[in-house]
């Protein structure tokens, strides 16, 4: 737990210092004069893949919330060497925005009255699944452990992917050492029991742990009686037409058969291969498109998945990893103060995953962002991106709209 800590903490600092490097940049070397946003959106994205920079390929997708400006871009290479370049319909692994998926069926049982917030997850699951997942101090807290505090990463449950196990290695760094490998969802839950050490009592701290995610998905079959991929399907793909949208292994369309996803890089490895081991489930199994991320949290926040009521309660924030706090399978993105006064960026919530993907909402320029730079570990620079973006559409349409009025 110390070292993870502190790995967080160096994060933290990288990011801050991102961030105010942003800030010089802005002031110092503006991008150059666009007479549209379309223009300067497709620099930014241009400019991300540009001359070896962090990412190897870039796609965002912005809308407005009354559809009157939408646009999506594209720029890089999409699968092999640069034979195959990235485009706006290339789907791509969300990673951890899958939690906001899950987390919202979870919400949409609750509404049904199907489950409680507050009900243990021992009602749900088989006792060999969650017997000593939390002994903490000399007592466990197995049975105790309730959904709510699941949902809010207030579980104590170690991370069964980023935590490393006395050997020294996060499974992350196994998925890499061994891409051919296969894993099961329950391996992963029986890593975070077997190999790990819970991270606090349950429901006095905060701490982002994947585990959680793969419990609450099991919750989801038990009451659903349904496979996890058949409910994302029911509650959401069908419905809200997301017909670029699947569960790794679980193809759904014509499209989503034959289609591949973006791939992924690491050190500048190509480690697409470790997203379909069967490790990544409720926590971040999900493909998706920019746009069709767009429509889903478009639908959450109005209110068509669930009631605009339980998506207050999805946004009860805890604080997490600076600048990000959590509530409900939702992050919330705030800069500090005195760097929101001199950029005047808004907060925004959704939720990033580890690929460098992204989807958010800010309610102060009514404006939808989704995207993928699919570079592990460089979520920093995602943020910086959608900061852009951000700036980009409140100097030309907010700034347009406004003059109009």
């Amino acid at each position: 737990m110390k070292k993870k800590r502190l790995i967080i903490a160096s994060l933290i600092l990288v990011l801050f210092l991102l961030i105010i490097g942003l800030i010089i940049t802005l002031l110092k070397n503006p991008a150059p004069s666009f007479d549209t946003v379309d223009q300067e959106l497709e620099y930014l994205v241009s400019e991300a893949v540009k001359n070896g920079n962090t990412a190897r390929s870039c796609v965002l997708s912005v809308m407005k919330g009354d559809g009157s400006y939408q646009w999506t871009g594209a720029a890089g290479i999409a699968h092999g060497k640069g034979q195959i370049p990235i485009a706006r319909e290339t789907p791509f692994y969300i990673a951890s925005i899958t939690k906001l998926y899950t987390a919202t069926a979870i919400m949409k049982l609750f509404e049904d009255k199907r489950i409680s917030l507050d009900d243990p997850m021992s009602k749900y699951l088989p006792d060999e699944l969650i017997k000593g997942i939390h002994k903490y101090k000399g007592k466990d807290y197995s049975k105790e452990i309730n959904i709510r505090q699941l949902l809010s990463h207030k579980s104590g449950i170690a991370d069964y992917y980023s935590e490393e196990a006395k050997n020294g290695k996060s499974l992350f760094d196994i998925f890499v050492e061994d891409p051919e490998r296969l894993w099961t969802v329950d391996e992963t839950i029986n890593r975070a029991r077997n190999d790990l050490e819970p991270n606090f009592e349950p429901g006095t701290d905060a701490s982002y742990s994947d585990t959680n995610f793969q419990l609450l998905g099991k919750i989801i079959e038990t009451v659903t009686g349904k496979q996890l991929h058949d409910v994302y399907e029911d509650f959401f793909f069908r419905p809200l037409g997301l017909k670029h949208t699947w569960l790794v292994g679980h193809a759904n369309s014509q499209f989503s058969r034959t289609v591949a996803p973006a791939d992924i890089v690491y050190n500048d490895m190509i480690i697409t291969k470790t997203r379909s081991n069967g490790s990544y489930w409720a926590d971040g199994g999900i493909v998706s498109t920019a746009e069709d991320g767009i429509q889903f949290l478009k639908a959450l926040n109005e209110g068509r998945i669930v009631s605009k009521a339980t998506l207050e309660i999805m946004h009860q924030w805890n604080k997490i990893e600076f600048p990000l706090q959590y509530g409900f399978g939702t992050m919330y993105f705030k800069l500090p103060p005195v760097i929101s006064a001199i950029i005047k960026v808004p907060p925004v919530w959704g939720h990033s995953g580890s690929t460098g993907s992204f989807l958010y909402h800010s309610k102060a320029l009514n404006l939808y962002l989704s995207g993928t730079i699919n570079q592990v570990d460089a979520n920093s620079t995602a943020f910086r991106l959608m900061i852009k973006a951000m700036l980009a559409f409140r100097s030309k349409i907010q700034g347009q709209q406004t003059r109009e009025d």
